[in-house]
């Protein structure tokens, strides 16, 4: 690494809400089958915000303190023995999540149940920062098409997949986006490529940026739920039928009062909700038909895919970024997010 001992970073420095600070840390060395990687795009999201404010509900607590930050991209800057895929140099993407290897979960190809993972940013230190170690098995080579804005939301994107793998979306079809965010404008993007010709928003007030954003991708209706009724501005766009895909990105249990309502007869859901508790009508889900997906994560297959979405050019992570900050601008990034002036707040490193 030339050289240098040190790297900046955003530390979440104690459980108190909204405990941070930007300062030098120790950077970290690549051991034998790692790969050491200069970051050079990393994006904030709602985990990110949620661990800062001290509010994070995860499968384990998350370590105190702690680099924050797990979307990013970068640029190989030194590998460790054994190391073979990848050379110093290369441009690359990474996955953040990582599994145990023995568990009966990781054992059955599902790593992203495993019962002993590891996350970036959640379990360890992750991509706020100038530099971070991950295993080479987990890097990437980025084609020359991709830049780093749009490799930072290979993480987010690899969720996509996985949700379409789930729900099989047909051309003609109906959807709904719960949520325009980035995971939900990412959907909108890829329903749309999939054929699917009816693409509804629902957000609120707050969300008047992201409809813009949306319509521009492509949304074929924006319901604002602050001053609509989400069922019946649903029903009118579909003919009274409801959408074949649901998409629910809201984190807000709220949204459980109507969600079924709003499905046409075996519909599919897709929920990405990250809250404990919601209520629900299980004779609507039984009388339509609906079939619930629910998972975490992503498997490899899924980030490859997203790879090959970027380069496609049907699919734009770069587009959802509106606003860049510096790390030592992590205050004013916390505050655009907090606030909705973006979609997606990307740190340039």
């Amino acid at each position: 690494m030339s050289g240098e001992a040190a790297m900046k970073a955003i530390v979440k420095t104690d459980t108190a809400p909204m405990a941070y600070a930007v300062r030098d840390v120790p950077a970290p060395k690549p051991g034998a089958g790692q790969v050491l990687i200069r970051v050079k795009a990393t994006g904030l999201c709602y985990t990110d915000m949620s661990i800062l404010k001290g509010e994070y509900k995860g499968r384990k607590p998350v370590p105190i303190p702690v680099i924050m930050g797990h979307e990013a991209s970068g640029i190989v800057a030194e590998t460790g023995a054994g190391v073979s895929t990848v050379k110093a140099g290369q441009r690359i993407g990474f996955e953040v999540l990582s599994g145990c290897g023995k568990c009966i979960n990781c054992r059955s190809g599902y790593k992203n149940m495993c019962t002993d993972w590891h996350h970036l940013g959640i379990t360890g230190d992750g991509t706020f920062a100038e530099y971070v170690v991950q295993h080479e098995s987990l890097v990437y080579p980025l084609p020359d098409n991709v830049d780093f804005a749009d490799a930072a939301l290979l993480e987010p994107l690899s969720l996509t997949v996985r949700s379409l793998e789930h729900v099989k979306p047909f051309v003609g079809e109906s959807a709904v986006i719960i949520g325009p965010g980035t995971v939900g404008l990412l959907h909108l993007q890829a329903l749309r490529a999939a054929g699917v010709t009816k693409l509804i928003v629902i957000g609120l007030d707050a969300d008047k940026v992201r409809f813009g954003i949306a319509e521009k991708l492509g949304a074929t209706q924006i319901v604002n739920a602050s001053s609509e009724n989400p069922v019946d501005a649903v029903m009118r766009g579909t003919d009274g039928r409801g959408v074949d895909i649901l998409i629910e990105t809201a984190s807000s249990p709220k949204v459980w009062d109507y969600l079924l309502d709003l499905m046409a007869a075996h519909g599919r859901m897709s929920v990405f909700g990250l809250y404990p508790q919601a209520q629900t009508q299980p004779l609507a889900l039984i009388r339509k038909g609906v079939t619930l997906y629910g998972d975490v994560a992503f498997l490899s297959r899924h980030f490859m895919r997203a790879i090959d979405w970027l380069a496609s050019g049907k699919v734009s992570g770069k587009a959802l970024v509106t606003k860049r900050f510096t790390l030592d601008q992590a205050g004013e990034a916390f505050e655009a997010f907090k606030n909705k002036e973006t979609v997606k707040c990307l740190f340039e490193v």
